[in-house]
């Protein structure tokens, strides 16, 4: 089968699209098609779906149909981790110092005056599928976050089979899904980024079908006051979490499934992530801050190549020099 490989730039990460015998307008058509959810869902576009929800003072706001999805999605990565991803951390995310685009530091997140609640969960976010419109509490705001990039490629890798590709893997800042055929037939081989070096792979997996992400503690990080922070909000504290993982990478049938869990999986810590994956039957690899690599017992089928072992710098170490 012949590969087509797209790469561009959206949602303030790299994307790769690669195509197995699709039609000669597959990888434009996707990236289209991403910088069209990026329009929808960013909160720093002035305008997009996301902003106006998080600016409505409560009111009915007609949205489009892949925001609805989104929004269900929402719903359901939240009940799926028991509370562990929860997209109205906003507030407590800008309070930490994460208003600016990556991308873009003139995009900023402002959300109207007055007191904000984080953390309160999805119940008393109204998703109305009919009248395709959301309903946030006055003073509830919400972040896609890595849900949305997990979404958008589970879309994307999914349309582009239905359109006429043999197989397909959209990776969007790492988010990454594959659907139909694999270039071998025996799963798409994927890398696990080291944490610690990112220029080396910490592990090669064969994933067939599904989804694959990671939630990390260091690839977005800043100052504040002298203390490095970084953007997972645990929404039990409401605060930046203080967990000793590093990074979690998760496989799970949909992509913004292992990124949900993903999320999970690294707010318990190095005590729970192996029984918190095991608790929701998926495959994980997770990297505490001393470097040490816990992968569950049957990650090990789908290696291609052993784990990376050898000594890894302390991040602790490298927060100190």
């Amino acid at each position: 089968m012949a590969a087509t490989e797209t790469t561009f730039r959206a949602m303030a990460s790299s994307v790769v699209i690669i195509t197995l015998d699709g039609p000669a307008s597959a990888g434009r058509d996707a990236r289209l098609r991403l910088i069209e959810l990026e329009a929808l869902w960013s909160r720093f576009a002035p305008g997009s779906d996301i902003d106006r929800l998080n600016t409505a003072a409560g009111s009915p706001v007609p949205v489009s149909r892949s925001t609805i999805t989104l929004l269900q999605t929402m719903v359901a990565a939240a009940n799926a981790t028991g509370g562990r991803y929860d997209p109205t951390v906003l507030p407590a995310l800008l309070e930490a110092g994460y208003r600016a685009s990556i991308d873009d530091a003139d995009r900023i997140t402002t959300l109207p005056s007055g007191p904000h609640r984080s953390c309160v969960g999805m119940s008393e976010v109204h998703i109305d599928g009919d009248a395709s419109t959301v309903t946030l509490p006055p003073d509830v705001a919400i972040d896609p976050g890595g849900i949305g990039k997990g979404l958008a490629a589970d879309l994307v890798a999914e349309q582009l089979v239905l359109d006429g590709a043999a197989g397909a893997l959209v990776s969007i800042g790492g988010d990454l899904a594959v659907a139909g055929e694999s270039p071998q037939g025996h799963g798409w081989e994927v890398e696990v980024e080291d944490p610690h070096r990112p220029v080396d792979a910490l592990a090669h997996l064969a994933v067939p079908a599904g989804g694959v992400a990671t939630s990390s503690t260091i690839s977005r990080r800043w100052c504040v006051d002298g203390t490095i922070t970084h953007h997972v909000i645990d929404p039990r504290t409401g605060v930046a979490s203080t967990t000793d993982l590093v990074a979690v990478t998760v496989v799970a049938p949909r992509a913004w499934l292992a990124e949900a869990h993903a999320t999970g999986a690294l707010l318990g810590g190095r005590g729970q992530v192996l029984e918190y994956a095991r608790e929701h039957r998926l495959e994980a690899l997770a990297v505490d801050v001393e470097g040490r690599v816990l992968p569950t017992d049957g990650l090990e089928p789908t290696l291609t190549r052993p784990i990376l072992s050898r000594p890894i710098p302390s991040l602790r170490e490298e927060v100190r020099s």
